[in-house]
């Protein structure tokens, strides 16, 4: 074949074409490449291809070519075999130096070094015989490039190489699956620009190091790499991989914050298909990302398990979002131990699903809160509370107040007072009566800016209160910058007062701190006659829990208000 037809054909070709020398120097590109490098034209005369090396019968090197743009080559392995080979992107193209007509062609790379056994020529050119009076440097090297970096695969052909390795070969192994965080936040620093050069040669590092794996980039903060090995090895491997992140994302020799989060799944134990694996392997990273799973490590293997509980979730939240009518209310009252009478009541609220039944807060206010719902339960449980409740009076005659539990997430919002506020005017409920409740097991870390953000509600009257004091994450300083008027003690410290001293220790500094503070105390989960004397004894005279009332929907809880309920006061409580 005449070298003018050759360089044709070459420049015919759609993908970008380099050539490179063996000190990578480039000697010759396609018009494809030269458009994709802004290159200038072919250059004059165009260098033409060696005669033949005459090294037959003596040992070459396998050589691979680490990146075309710097030029440089890696020898890893010698062999009888006269084959040169670059690999760029996931296609080889496979030259014999020592007589170019013998053996011209592409072939796929592997997990190990490619073997004799293992080359598979794609669309060998022929007829290359009158190519050596070229005059190009006998051990020049034609590479197949694309834009990605060296060795680094699309997501499909990962996907085939993986597939060939599982089904042809039946190789156990597993797919690595990592996401970097905060890049987001690092882009917007130092901008996208400077950031994406670090993404691409954390790329390579990965191709290097791991000569034994095949990788790609799925998303453009995300790798996956297949390895050969069980559970323990690819662990292992995540492991390391997350340790070099700090020595790879460096800028201006400064460390940048980048951490990552982990999937790991297996094959065949997980499945056997490389889309299936790919799937699986995000699906754990994102499993480890909801729930928090740092203990081993930022990595998290995939558990069918995990993932049918992830799935229940989903599911449960979009029934939720699109039933939220099937929400209801249940009111339990609260009692003042002094005058004997019912003075409020507590919104609880619960899902009558029509498939799985009665469905406690506990399970679908988490699921709520991660998937951006919380906004909209808490707004319909608002809502109805005050259409229920808004007539509704002590047996003396006063108006019932109403403590409607609300999340950290409501709190932190910052439209939460302006929906609260054209709640209470909607339904011409008056503030004074409203009692907002924060679980004190919900993190608040902006308290000063949420405190802010209520002063006009609390102004107005509303009044706030800590649920579930003693067991969560308050400190001190959330007790005192709150500006809440009532400490709800928890049940899980007023089950045990009448037989552990811990528990009567800790009761008894909380209302001591309240009454300090100038805060009312409530004890929740009462049941008991000894357990009221306790409280009594304390100072505590507001009271809630099954030895006064159980919860009662709405129908209920009027004709129980009706009947003007009345429990005996304490004597001592009333001064007599």
């Amino acid at each position: 074949m005449p070298l003018d037809i050759l360089i044709k054909l070459l420049s015919s070709i759609e993908e970008p074409l380099w050539i490179y020398d063996r000190f990578g120097q480039l000697a010759w590109s396609s018009p494809r490449a030269r458009q994709v490098d802004n290159q200038p034209e072919l250059p004059s005369p165009v260098p033409r291809m060696p005669e033949p090396c005459g090294l037959s019968g003596q040992p070459n090197f396998w050589l691979v070519g680490i990146t075309g743009r710097l030029g440089d080559w890696l020898l890893v392995q010698q062999t009888n075999l006269p084959w040169r080979i670059a690999v760029f992107d996931d296609e080889q193209l496979i030259a014999n130096t020592c007589g170019w007509q013998e053996l011209f062609g592409l072939a796929r790379p592997r997990l190990e070094p490619v073997s004799e056994r293992r080359v598979r020529l794609k669309a060998p050119f022929s007829g290359l015989a009158e190519a050596r009076a070229s005059g190009l440097d006998d051990k020049a090297l034609i590479a197949l490039r694309r834009l990605q970096p060296i060795n680094l695969l699309s997501r499909d052909r990962f996907n085939a190489q993986v597939d060939e390795l599982l089904i042809e070969e039946a190789t156990d192994g597993g797919i690595i699956y990592l996401s970097l965080t905060h890049l987001e936040i690092i882009n917007s620093a130092h901008g996208a620009e400077r950031i994406d050069p670090l993404l691409e040669r954390m790329a390579e590092s990965m191709s290097l190091q791991y000569r034994d794996a095949l990788v790609c980039r799925p998303l453009g903060n995300a790798f996956a790499l297949f390895l050969k090995g069980d559970e323990a090895a690819l662990i292992a491997r995540a492991s390391e991989l997350c340790e070099r992140l700090v020595t790879l994302m460096r800028l201006d020799g400064k460390m940048l914050p980048v951490t990552a989060r982990v999937g790991i799944s297996l094959a065949p134990l997980h499945a056997r298909r490389a889309y299936r694996l790919m799937h699986l392997a995000e699906l754990a990273m994102l499993h480890g990302e909801h729930d928090d799973i740092d203990v081993c490590g930022p990595w998290h293997v995939f558990s069918p398990g995990a993932h049918m509980r992830h799935l229940n979730d989903y599911r449960l939240t979009s029934d939720l979002r699109e039933h939220l009518e099937e929400l209801d209310l249940a009111f339990q009252p609260q009692f003042d131990l002094v005058s004997g009478q019912a003075v409020g009541v507590e919104v609880l609220v619960r899902w009558d699903h029509p498939e799985l039944g009665t469905i406690g807060p506990g399970r679908f206010i988490p699921l709520a809160e991660q998937y951006g719902l919380i906004g909209t339960v808490g707004a319909r449980v608002m809502d109805t509370a005050f259409l229920a409740t808004r007539d509704l009076v002590t047996p003396d005659g006063k108006p019932l107040s109403v403590a409607i539990n609300v999340s950290a997430q409501e709190f932190r919002d910052p439209g939460f007072p302006v929906r609260v506020s054209e709640a209470l005017a909607r339904h011409d409920f008056a503030p004074e009566r409203l009692e907002l409740e924060i679980t004190e097991s919900s993190r608040v870390p902006d308290l000063d800016r949420v405190v802010e953000r209520l002063t006009g509600l609390i102004d107005r009257g509303v009044r706030l209160a800590i649920d579930d004091f003693g067991t969560g994450f308050a400190s001190l300083l959330y007790v005192r910058d709150l500006r809440a008027c009532r400490l709800k003690i928890d049940q899980q410290f007023v089950r045990c007062l009448d037989h552990d001293s811990r528990d009567r220790a800790i009761v008894s500094h909380a209302i001591s701190l309240a009454d300090s503070l100038g805060m009312e105390v409530l004890a929740e989960g009462v049941e008991t006659a000894e357990q009221e004397r306790l409280l009594i004894e304390m100072g505590c005279h507001l009271v809630q829990g099954f030895r006064y009332a159980r919860p009662k929907r709405l129908p209920e809880l009027i004709e129980w208000l009706n009947r003007k309920p009345y429990i005996r006061p304490c004597a001592e409580l009333r001064g007599e």
